[in-house]
């Protein structure tokens, strides 16, 4: 796996810089194959923001930002600023840690129970061997 820092991140919080896919360009060049009906997509750019993560409606009941690791990702990049998310996940890639594996859509941050855990890892790029 690689960091495609061009890809950025998805509007919803999905790090299409780690996407294993190597043929899609990331959510914002419409290279994800969902991105015609994405309805994440339709309201963050009929807003004209960069992600969910700038609406002051965040988080709202879409489907996409019900998971802890997309609520978690935009709430790092709200308080701290998208950069300072790609930077963590850069540093954390570098570190091992895994975004997703290769024959699944999870990876460490999907294997922690709550946003404020997963903000951690983020923020500290350490695995906490006592979690499942």
């Amino acid at each position: 796996m690689k960091f495609y820092a061009e890809k950025d991140l998805a509007l919803c919080g999905l790090a299409c810089v780690l996407c294993s896919h190597e043929d899609c360009s990331g959510c914002k060049e419409r290279g994800c194959k969902e991105g015609s009906n994405c309805s994440v997509y339709q309201c963050a750019t009929g807003k004209g923001f960069d992600g969910c993560y700038q609406c002051d409606e965040f988080p709202c009941e879409e489907k996409m930002l019900q998971g802890i690791r997309n609520r978690a990702f935009n709430r790092y990049a709200k308080e701290h600023g998208k950069q300072a998310l790609l930077d963590r996940l850069r540093d954390n890639f570098e570190q091992g840690i895994k975004y997703h594996k290769l024959d699944s859509l999870k990876g460490d941050y999907d294997m922690i129970d709550t946003e404020n855990q997963v903000i951690q890892l983020i923020q500290f790029g350490k695995r906490n061997p006592y979690v499942r």
